[in-house]
């Protein structure tokens, strides 16, 4: 009975330690588990123990070792998981910012070509509004690569709003349509139903977390 109630507190107070290390509040982490913060305040006060799902979970989140939690004499895996993270951040900003300058200095090169011929200047300033659709896609291909669902989904929402505004001026560019206004109109069902979209995904993938718990 000592060994187990000794076992429970050497197991809340390395929760604990992570956790602040982590940078997590009682609160946040118990979110994340999809606890409530009272369970989180049990185990580090060493009143109870959660289970071995639930464990393993902390361990991921907290980026230690299940052995570290148990209180064995292993280095936490904050340092070893966090060298991937460092290397993987600067290449998720890295390579979309390169890309995106690289487009709109394309658009640029011929924004300066086409100002050199006369039959061809009015359409230099258009350049621009392809190079900004250009840029959104693929911001998007690399949202879904490297970011979270917020800038996906905000990285798409601009996708279509820009070519909407795209498709409108080059019709009116070329086209006696003046009045194709109801492109923002298809624009705003595709933010609808885009919208909806990640609200199902949000709650597909929390259902299957609270089902796997």
């Amino acid at each position: 009975m000592e060994s187990e109630e000794q076992f429970k507190k050497q197991f809340g107070e390395k929760i604990s330690e992570a956790r602040k290390q982590k940078g997590y509040t009682q609160l946040k982490l118990a979110e994340k588990l999809n606890y409530t913060d009272k369970a989180v305040s049990k185990w580090e006060r060493g009143e109870s123990v959660p289970d071995t799902y639930t464990v393993l979970k902390i361990a991921e989140l907290l980026n230690v070792s299940p052995s570290y939690l148990f209180g064995k004499d292993e280095t936490t895996e904050t340092e070893s998981s966090d060298k991937p993270k460092k290397k993987t951040r600067p290449v998720a900003l890295f390579v979309p910012i390169i890309t995106s300058v690289t487009v709109f200095f394309i658009a640029s090169v011929l924004f300066l070509v086409l100002k050199l011929f006369p039959v061809t200047t009015p359409y230099a300033p258009y350049v621009y509004l392809i190079a900004l659709t250009a840029m959104f896609i693929e911001l998007v291909v690399f949202s879904f690569i490297w970011w979270s669902r917020p800038a996906q989904f905000t990285c798409l929402s601009c996708l279509i709003w820009s070519v909407g505004g795209t498709a409108y001026s080059l019709v009116r560019l070329f086209t006696e349509l003046h009045n194709f206004k109801y492109i923002f109109i298809c624009c705003a069902m595709l933010q609808i139903i885009c919208v909806i979209v990640f609200i199902f995904v949000h709650f597909i993938i929390k259902n299957r977390k609270s089902q796997s718990r």
